[in-house]
């Protein structure tokens, strides 16, 4: 237990003594070239001054969200309601909380349907209920789950259970409703997280999916770039307070997987580790975890919806001094490739 903590203290120390490395010689660049730093910063400014974004009038346009029975996709298919949006609202339980909230607008414009998207079937079901109904000017996947656990206690499968979701889920849904996509030149918006621009021990079954669905993301960009269809990635940060993570439901799940994990390790396995280890992520939080609004996120949703030109990437901090944000901002500041058209 201590070898694993210190090992894990150390990983910790190397990458903040190279953050503040890279920050000190950002500082030094800036004092040595000042003038042409200063010159920099003013054309930046006056770029973000005089850019105009152009917003999309709604004029009936029709949206499917995935996972809205609670967080995320609850609230963006509140928002774009409002916004008189059509919304096909995809709930994994249509007697849900959350789908009973929706249903209760009474709104002419929203749909709650089932979706669970690890099944063709639901996939299937929900394309014919919206082809019958017109037009479909987006998707947003937003349907996750989150599995947390070293590599060496979580089975394969509980990676391909969080794949399944997290990842193929996506996929699925894209590869249905992509026609319906091409044919309005809208658009695609997949719901990542800052955890899919780097990595963080305990939580690779999650990261796997994140940087997948990115990458899946970038590729798919360019090969709908000859249709007009754009695609965009939104990666919210730690919103943990906002949302349902800590539930009692999700607490449960997060619970049984754990037992899972426990009884198909080894005794070796078991006897390095430790229960507690094993168990430590069972203790929930104790507040302060991240923003208690999620309007940042919800307003980056919906500007990837009705901009004409969206961002590629919203990266989205849960709170000011976001460290999970920070970090993938940091560690992608440079990352701009052609997978950036």
């Amino acid at each position: 237990m201590c070898v694993i903590a210190r090992a894990t203290m150390e990983i910790y120390h190397a990458e903040f003594l190279l953050f503040v490395g890279v920050c000190l010689l950002n500082i030094y660049v800036v004092l040595v070239y000042w003038k042409w730093s200063l010159g920099l910063v003013l054309l930046y400014i006056g770029y973000r001054l005089t850019k105009v974004k152009h917003r999309l009038t709604v004029d009936g346009k029709a949206i499917l969200i995935t996972g809205c029975d609670t967080g995320f996709g609850n609230h963006i298919a509140q928002r774009l309601d409002d916004k008189g949006f059509i919304v096909y609202a995809g709930v994994l339980n249509e007697n849900s909380n959350g789908a009973e909230a929706l249903r209760s607008r009474h709104s002419y414009n929203l749909h709650v349907i089932k979706l669970d998207v690890t099944k063709e079937e639901d996939v299937n079901t929900a394309l014919e209920y919206v082809t019958n109904r017109g037009d479909l000017w987006a998707v947003i996947n937003n349907a996750g789950i989150n599995m947390p656990g070293d590599v060496e206690l979580a089975t394969i499968e509980q990676y391909q259970k969080c794949a399944d979701v997290n990842l193929y889920g996506p996929i699925r849904v894209i590869r249905a409703f992509l026609p319906l996509i091409r044919e309005s030149k809208g658009r695609i918006v997949n719901v990542s997280s800052v955890r899919g621009r780097f990595s963080w021990p305990s939580e690779s079954l999650y990261h796997v999916t994140k940087h997948g669905l990115e990458t899946m993301s970038d590729s798919l960009r360019m090969e709908m770039k000859k249709f007009g269809v754009k695609v965009v990635i939104v990666e919210p940060g730690n919103f943990v307070d906002a949302t349902s993570i800590w539930s009692p439901d999700m607490m449960e799940r997060i619970r049984r997987e754990t037992d899972y994990m426990w009884e198909h390790a080894s005794e070796s396995v078991k006897k390095t580790y430790g229960r507690n280890y094993v168990y430590r992520n069972l203790k929930g939080t104790n507040g302060n975890q991240g923003t208690l609004s999620m309007a940042p996120l919800t307003d980056a949703l919906e500007d990837a919806i009705v901009t004409e030109h969206p961002n590629i990437r919203y990266l989205v901090p849960g709170y000011r001094l976001d460290v999970y944000a920070i970090i993938a901002n940091w560690k992608n500041s440079k990352r701009k490739t052609m997978f950036e058209w």
